[in-house]
């Protein structure tokens, strides 16, 4: 629902669908950075990462949308117990920017914690999602946007939870120092596969919630997989006049006293879509004029208040960080259906 099942590829192969990315102080000193992927991993799709793909993080030293740095992680196939090698590598300049694999910081099987060079940690495996999303809510508050009507009663005192009891995979980095770059970085993930002349991105994520709000299947289909194909630079031109629209439609619904200002408000606040973290400051996800985002911060009810203009949502609580490295959550298995049924149905998914 942050990303989770966003795309025709993303429910067809969950093992190439980025679901959320944080970025937030770890250990002193340090900064943690998280990518989650394969939503309800073990169910819906097999609980391993992709072997062939290429799963980076991206970095804009300057807090821009321009790729300087590429930190890369790729997996070979599933061991008889399921353990895949886990490589990690880094990528500058020209060969951050083409998805080019990088220099080697280090490997180890999934599943342990691994130092890099220059004093990294590295961890990738199976976790508890730490998402939360009344995706029936949001489900139908977006019908009703479309429709011309403005539905806030949907966001109940009893919210539900999509992916409560669910697992993804992910992929943990802590970096000493603050983190790469300057005072201010911009931040996205971005999900690559083997092609005869270079890796074809297939997906890419940066803030929580842009495209749950903004590209409501089934009419967004071919949008968002260009948007995941493309850089967040090409963002701001391609699809403010889209952020604007719902946005408006919005604030006019809402009887908001400036909708024109709201809606230029919001595409200012997720546009370009990347995660701008200050190296150093406490962590906390707010489109537009956060830092980062920590694990259990509810970017679902924050999102969604920053599209209407006042709170709305009110989803369960997510699951805070745990005391040390890679600070997810063991997976808790619960016996449930296959979640990827329910993105596939016209029907929104059962809480």
């Amino acid at each position: 629902m942050s990303h989770h099942f966003d795309s025709a590829a993303g429910r067809a192969g969950g093992r190439i669908n980025p679901c959320d990315l944080s970025a937030f102080p770890g250990a002193p000193g340090t900064t943690a950075l998280i990518l989650t992927v394969n939503p309800d991993a073990g169910r819906s799709s097999p609980p391993t990462f992709r072997p062939g793909a290429l799963d980076e993080f991206v970095v804009a030293c300057d807090g821009g949308a321009t790729e300087d740095i590429a930190f890369g992680v790729t997996f070979t196939e599933p061991g008889g117990a399921g353990q895949q090698q886990v490589r990690v590598l880094r990528a500058h300049g020209p060969a951050a920017r083409e998805g080019t694999a990088g220099t080697l910081l280090g490997q180890d099987p999934t599943g342990e914690v691994f130092s890099l060079t220059g004093g990294a940690l590295a961890w990738a495996g199976l976790a508890a999602d730490p998402f939360t999303a009344d995706g029936t809510a949001i489900t139908q508050f977006n019908q009703a946007l479309n429709q011309g009507r403005y539905i806030p009663e949907v966001f109940t005192a009893a919210p539900g939870n999509a992916f409560a009891g669910r697992e993804v995979t992910a992929i943990a980095r802590q970096l000493p120092g603050a983190a790469p770059g300057s005072t201010q970085t911009g931040l996205w993930a971005r999900i690559s596969l083997d092609s005869h002349v270079r890796p074809r991105q297939v997906h890419r994520i940066g803030q929580a919630m842009f495209r749950p709000l903004f590209f409501n299947p089934p009419d967004s289909e071919e949008q968002v997989d260009t948007l995941n194909a493309a850089p967040p630079a090409a963002g701001l031109d391609t699809y403010s006049g889209r952020v604007r629209r719902i946005a408006k439609t919005a604030a006019r619904l809402a009887g908001l006293p400036d909708p024109d200002d709201h809606a230029a408000r919001v595409v200012a606040a997720f546009l370009p879509d990347v995660l701008t973290y200050r190296p150093g400051q406490p962590a906390g996800f707010h489109p537009g004029d956060g830092n980062g985002r920590a694990l259990g911060d509810n970017a679902f009810d924050i999102a969604v208040a920053v599209l209407a203009g006042s709170a709305l949502g009110n989803a369960s609580a997510p699951r805070h960080a745990t005391p040390a490295f890679p600070y997810l959550s063991a997976p808790q298995p619960a016996d449930l259906p296959p979640l990827a049924d329910y993105f596939r149905s016209p029907q929104p998914p059962a809480q």
